[in-house]
């Protein structure tokens, strides 16, 4: 059975149907089911000082009209008086509150970092300024002047990264507390007409009882967040002109690094500083341009230390400014359903940007004693033009990085070696939506080339890779159902051998000797695959249900600026669900559901399938509890044998458990615990607890441990080919029993100043310990059958004067003995990351970055916590201090 040809047609089917009535829906005009509400928009004519005092005439108008509760009493009236107004004048938005109480000692409030939203009152005012009830910009103040902004998409999801230039001004009074706001319109794209009409919500948060008070009223069952939003209305004669602002930045590092005697390329320290600069231009109201020259992309924050004992890469998180800013408008293929589950299938990222700038691709050809390998490519400029169009939303980001080489010495031999091309990356999005946001079409293509001009380069890299993708989204009965899908094709070329790099890949192994669907041709220069999903939801009601079908040929490649783990698969499922969003009796609110998928290869070979139970609680006093029960039968997996024939895995039964206290507290508890168990008798165990620990309204520790144990039968080793092993397709698939313990104890702290004034730490010491036994072999595809070593078909074990595994697969019958390292391992990491933070300017920073790297590997294969923590702190490191100040300049 071959499931490509049908299933793909069934699914292109419905999404073409998608598109077509997502595409007719942009013609439609913008209806409202019902009148929306309307702000008036005071237009300054006094200029307003932003100190938090309210003491302009403009702020004894009127007020705009009271808010309504939605949480802990959905839909009663406000527990305190809230009076707010807006106003303006041709630069700038300004809003203003006096946020009244009875009893002002109940004021909660905290210092912290912006963006981390520590546990206080609150008030978030969110634009969306093209009114099209799917995006917004979210600003946010506390009583004690801490900031936060994002931007809200997709109808209510977040995305905290994005940062404004802006300023406010709070006091705290015998009354309550007052705000003032000033946002200016440089910092917003909005329509190039006079008279503009926005959405707008004022949200007041109270932290004594977790309360949220805004302008309308929310039931807990139901979608539909931003079309909510209240009109505002009045500003007139408004517009960004073509500004320019500069963030211009000066850095400094120097490197005391742990460097082998002799090295003659690095002493063990070194020093370097670089200058550069961010721009912003708006082309219009709506369009904006962002450049960068000679950038500066080293993260302040470290990424965590992890282990990955899978085939899959491991996904880090954007950081870097530039990339940072606007990327909502390249997210692919995810808006339209509230809800995205995901039973055994992930969304390829088309546009991963963290590819740009990424660590040089190309191994030093030669054995070499010493190395000097950049650590980064260098991103020669990079621009992108973003912004909105009418109901058309527009994206495009181009960036060329550097030819990279290295040096490096063999004995008395030096040489050098390209180790990354120079590369051009191009991102392109386009989106139409319906003006109500309730349907929309987009498309999206990405294009990457490589300058290879030298033969082992070329064997390595494609030279281009190319992604194009349409997807789109319609909400029906109601805005009650939506569905939401997208396809995708790829084409990489390049020489055959990195054309076969690219079909050997772990993401896709299409050398499996048993995978009779698919073309493998080690000759082909080019490689082409499809993509696609068509997802349906109900968004409302106190009954939900997800479903989903999608299929990835064994072709598609997205990874040269794009993020996939896997090809060749199809997948399903279905998700059930019951919710009670009202209090009663130890409640506050509870769910349940049920759900389940099944995963085939597009030959029609079942892989996974399985059934998990799933529960959300949170009780009355605001703890909460959660987890799930799922049962896998057994399966067969493609991937086991690293490209080798296919094997059946065991049942599986797992359960997680995961508890939290209320968050209001001083002292907050997180727990949680992961169990499993295959039907061979493997087993896996985690858990984690952290705390958070309020000492001062200023400083805050979070300290934490994670500990995880796998009792694995088959952990895969090592392929060995030997053409004796006909079984398997001549290539020995070694695999071990593994032992293996994981701990870490990630601790953070965060001391604030002031709000502009900052001091973060991150300290993690990891420790990760396999210990490998009973090498065995696996005995042929299709099966979990396996020859032991040292047991089965009269084979032999024996260990060299290295420690290396000396196998002779069947005594004294015809295959060779071969040589494998011990795998056992012993892997020691120390992070530490300490950032001083002084924002002296809106907009304009000054860097201290501190951070440290230690590594250790004795004792491979024992764990022993105290011997080992104690060789991690004794093992050199390698330590690099950075000061950065940025000038943030508006012309």
């Amino acid at each position: 059975m071959n499931i490509t040809r049908n299933r793909s047609r069934a699914t292109a089917t419905l999404m073409l149907l998608l598109l077509a009535v997502s595409a007719a829906g942009v013609a439609r005009a913008h209806e409202r089911a019902e009148t929306r509400r309307e702000i008036m928009a005071y237009h300054l004519v006094d200029p307003v000082t932003v100190d938090g005092r309210l003491d302009e005439a403009v702020w004894s108008n009127p007020s705009c009209f009271p808010l309504t509760q939605n949480d802990p009493d959905n839909g009663a009236p406000p527990r305190q008086r809230t009076d707010w107004w807006v106003a303006y004048d041709k630069d700038a938005l300004y809003i203003a509150a006096h946020l009244f109480e009875d009893d002002p000692d109940s004021i909660r409030t905290r210092l912290g970092r912006r963006d981390t939203w520590p546990d206080s009152d609150w008030i978030f005012v969110n634009l969306d300024t093209f009114n099209d009830d799917r995006n917004a910009f979210s600003f946010s103040v506390n009583p004690s002047g801490v900031i936060g902004d994002g931007a809200l998409y997709n109808d209510g999801w977040s995305d905290n990264s994005w940062d404004a230039v802006w300023d406010r001004a709070t006091r705290i009074g015998d009354d309550g507390w007052t705000v003032e706001m000033r946002i200016p319109f440089s910092q917003l794209n909005f329509p190039n007409t006079d008279e503009q009409v926005w959405g707008i919500n004022f949200s007041r948060r109270y932290l004594r009882c977790s309360g949220r008070e805004e302008l309308f009223h929310m039931p807990r069952n139901e979608a539909g967040y931003m079309k909510r939003f209240p009109d505002l209305v009045g500003i007139k004669g408004i517009e960004t002109g073509r500004r320019l602002e500069v963030l211009a930045y000066g850095a400094t590092k120097g490197e005391m690094l742990d460097v082998d005697p002799g090295d003659p390329f690095n002493d063990g320290s070194k020093f370097s500083g670089n200058t550069g600069l961010d721009m912003t231009w708006g082309l219009t109201s709506n369009l904006t341009f962002n450049g960068t020259l000679n950038p500066d992309f080293g993260q302040v924050e470290v990424d965590p230390a992890v282990v990955n004992l899978s085939d899959f890469e491991t996904y880090f998180e954007e950081k870097r400014p530039f990339f940072v800013e606007d990327a909502n408008v390249f997210r692919f293929g995810q808006e339209g359903t509230s809800n995205n589950v995901g039973f055994n299938w992930s969304d390829p990222t088309l546009f991963y940007s963290r590819r740009v700038g990424r660590a040089p691709q190309v191994p030093i050809d030669a054995d070499s004693d010493f190395e000097d390998v950049p650590s980064a490519t260098t991103i020669l400029g990079a621009g992108k033009i973003t912004g909105k169009v009418g109901n058309t939303s527009i994206g495009l980001m181009n960036a060329s990085t550097a030819k990279e080489t290295a040096d490096y010495m063999d004995g008395t031999t030096a040489g050098s070696q390209t180790v990354e091309p120079f590369t051009n990356y191009l991102a392109g999005r386009v989106k139409q939506t319906t003006p109500d946001g309730k349907r929309g079409v987009g498309l999206m293509v990405t294009d990457v080339y490589r300058d290879l001009n030298d033969p082992y380069g070329a064997s390595r890299l494609v030279d281009r890779a190319m992604v194009a993708g349409l997807d789109g989204w319609t909400k029906f009965a109601r805005d009650r159902w939506s569905v939401r899908g997208y396809m995708a094709y790829s084409r990489v070329r390049g020489e055959a051998d990195a054309i076969d790099r690219v079909q050997r890949a772990s993401r896709r192994y299409m050398q499996r000797p048993d995978a009779d669907h698919v073309d493998y041709d080690p000759a082909r220069t080019s490689l082409n695959g499809w993509i696609g999903r068509a997802m349906l939801n109900k968004d409302s009601g106190d009954y939900k249900l997800n479903a989903a079908f999608g299929w990835i040929s064994p072709g598609f490649e997205s990874n040269d600026l794009g993020f996939q783990s896997r090809a060749d698969y199809a997948n399903s499922h279905l998700w059930l669900g019951r919710g009670w969003s009202q209090p009663k009796g130890v409640f506050r609110q509870r769910s349940v559901s049920l759900g389940g998928y099944r995963n085939w290869d597009t030959g029609g070979t079942r892989l996974q399938e399985g059934v998990g139970l799933f529960y959300d609680t949170t009780f009355i006093n605001y703890w909460g509890l959660s987890g799930m029960f799922f049962y896998n039968p057994e399966r067969n997996d493609q991937r086991a044998t690293r490209g080798g024939p296919m094997m059946r895995e065991q049942s599986n039964r797992e359960m997680d458990l995961n508890i939290w206290s209320n968050r209001r507290s001083r002292l907050t508890l997180d727990v949680g615990m992961n169990l499993s168990r295959n039907g061979d008798g493997s087993s896996y165990g985690s858990s984690y607890l952290t705390l958070g620990v309020k000492l001062l309204p200023s400083l805050s520790i979070s300290p934490g441990v994670e500990y995880s144990s796998m009792n694995q039968e088959t952990q895969f080793v090592e392929n060995v080919s030997d053409e004796a092993m006909t079984a398997t397709y001549g290539t020995r698939h070694v695999f071990g029993h593994m032992d293996y313990d994981e701990i870490s104890f990630p601790t953070r702290v965060d001391w604030t100043f002031s709000p502009s004034l900052t001091l973060q730490a991150f300290v993690q010491p990891l420790v990760a310990v396999g210990n490998f036994r009973d090498l065995k072999e696996f005995a042929r595809g299709g099966t979990y059958d396996f020859n032991a070593y040292g047991t089965d078909n009269g084979s032999t074990v024996s260990r060299d004067a290295d420690g290396d595994y000396v196998i002779d697969p069947d005594g004294d019958g015809a295959a060779e003995a071969f040589t494998l390292s011990d795998p056992d391992f012993n892997r020691k990491y120390l992070k530490v990351n300490m950032v001083l933070r002084w924002e002296y300017n809106p907009g304009s920073t000054f860097y201290l970055v501190w951070t440290q790297d230690r590594a250790n590997f004795e004792d491979p294969g024992d764990f022993g916590l105290g011997r080992d923590i104690g060789n991690l702190l004794q093992a050199p490191g390698d330590d690099i201090v950075m000061v950065k100040l940025t000038t943030w300049l508006d012309f």
